[in-house]
């Protein structure tokens, strides 16, 4: 004998409370990171609102300094 449940149908509540262009902006975040969920991406895009692309830099990347190298020897002037 089958026992039937109760359950209501799947609804994804991130499509739900989005308008079509934030979800479609959300879905092109998605693809371009690689990310495989909507919470993920959500996340991602609140970190990066809340701390901007610095505070989101992965470590091997926080020690490259944004200055402009210096070649050759250091002379005393």
């Amino acid at each position: 004998m089958r026992r039937r449940t109760n359950r209501s149908s799947y609804r994804n509540e991130v499509k739900t409370r989005l308008p079509d262009r934030t979800y479609c902006g959300l879905q092109a975040f998605k693809k371009l990171h690689g990310i495989e969920s909507d919470s993920a991406a959500l996340c991602r895009l609140a970190d990066l609102q809340l701390f901007g692309t610095v505070g989101n830099l992965p470590s091997n990347l926080m020690e490259i300094s944004a200055e402009m190298s210096h070649d050759g020897m250091v002379l005393a002037a």
